[in-house]
């Protein structure tokens, strides 16, 4: 009997396998103690509450893991399963992931959340092809040049030394169309690099740019945006796989309303930042109608050539640009 006792025990186990506890490590180049890091570790202890110890996410803020390079690296070795990453960084892996990446594609947030509804699941899709598991995707809002001569045309900017980052291939392209030779740095570099004198000339969003100080090292901002910056947290689907589908299920949609806060907050927290730039005596370049044109034209030519890398997806980016087009004929 006490033989057939254990016989029903080790099968049962082996038909019901007790869940393993499972960490997710997670890094990004977001400061500890901003928004985004607040709203991730929140989600990190409900994912934790909910899953009953089963998940964890630990987070590895301020890039001490490195860029997003040599997180997607480690990702790739197993040793991080899992990166907060701008989605620019993504530009080897899929085109689809340079979808909303485009400069001058977004004139408004309106116009990107709308947007986002039908071509979100597609980037997913395309990156679970891949070997990833799209947890989100956030607005980081839209980039201004700031520079410390105030930049009026591709003419002034090819006399300033412009920051693009490490393996940026649009920003190359687009600032090389104008006539500018773009100097390619890791994220980490910039602040040392504004110091020494090595770039003067920067694309970020204003949240960003306080966050990391930059904005000290500048003193204008060309008030007409290049393009609006998102970024992602990708997991090894491997590495999720190994979680049952009941937790994988907690995972997304725990970190689903994370981002949709997030987003929400980062809204006002843009708001606020180029508030509080301009109390701060930065000043904001305003650009006439003739300028601005130029600007578009430049960037149509960079798109133009980028099609031609095949560094997005043409004919999907065509329809977003009718859905675009569309939208804005509404009354």
């Amino acid at each position: 009997m006490k033989r057939l006792h254990l016989l029903l025990i080790t099968l049962s186990l082996l038909v019901f396998p007790t869940a393993q506890a499972a960490t997710l490590k997670i890094a990004t180049l977001a400061p500890d103690g901003t928004s985004w890091m607040k709203v991730m570790r929140a989600a990190a202890a409900d994912i934790k509450t909910e899953t009953e110890g089963r998940v964890k996410l630990k987070f590895f803020p301020g890039g001490v893991q490195g860029g997003d390079k040599s997180v997607m690296r480690k990702m790739r070795i197993g040793q991080l399963q899992g990166g907060a990453v701008a989605t620019g960084s993504l530009i080897n892996i899929s085109p689809a992931s340079q979808l909303y990446n485009l400069p001058f594609t977004f004139r408004t947030l309106e116009e990107l959340r709308a947007i986002r509804k039908e071509f979100d699941p597609y980037i997913v899709q395309e990156l679970a092809k891949e070997g990833y598991v799209v947890l989100g995707i956030s607005e980081a809002g839209f980039a201004y040049m700031m520079s410390d001569e105030p930049i009026r045309t591709s003419e002034d900017a090819q006399k300033q030394k412009v920051w693009v980052p490490e393996g940026d291939l649009i920003g190359e392209t687009t600032f090389e169309k104008g006539g500018v030779e773009p100097i390619s740095l890791p994220l980490s570099d910039v602040y040392t690099s504004l110091q020494t004198g090595l770039i003067d000339t920067i694309v970020v969003n204003p949240t960003s740019a306080i966050a990391l100080q930059w904005h000290t090292k500048v003193k204008y901002v060309t008030d007409f945006p290049l393009l609006f910056l998102t970024g992602t947290i990708i997991i090894d689907q491997k590495a999720f796989k190994k979680l049952t589908p009941e937790d994988q299920s907690t995972v997304r949609r725990v970190m689903a309303q994370a981002f949709a806060d997030m987003d929400k907050q980062n809204e006002v927290d843009e708001a606020g930042a180029r508030d509080a730039l301009a109390q701060n005596g930065i000043e904001f370049v305003e650009l006439s109608d003739e300028d601005k044109a130029r600007w578009e034209e430049l960037a149509t030519s960079a798109v133009k050539e980028l099609a031609s890398k095949e560094i997005y997806p043409v004919d999907i980016f065509k329809n977003l640009q009718q859905r675009l087009n569309e939208m804005r004929q509404e009354p």
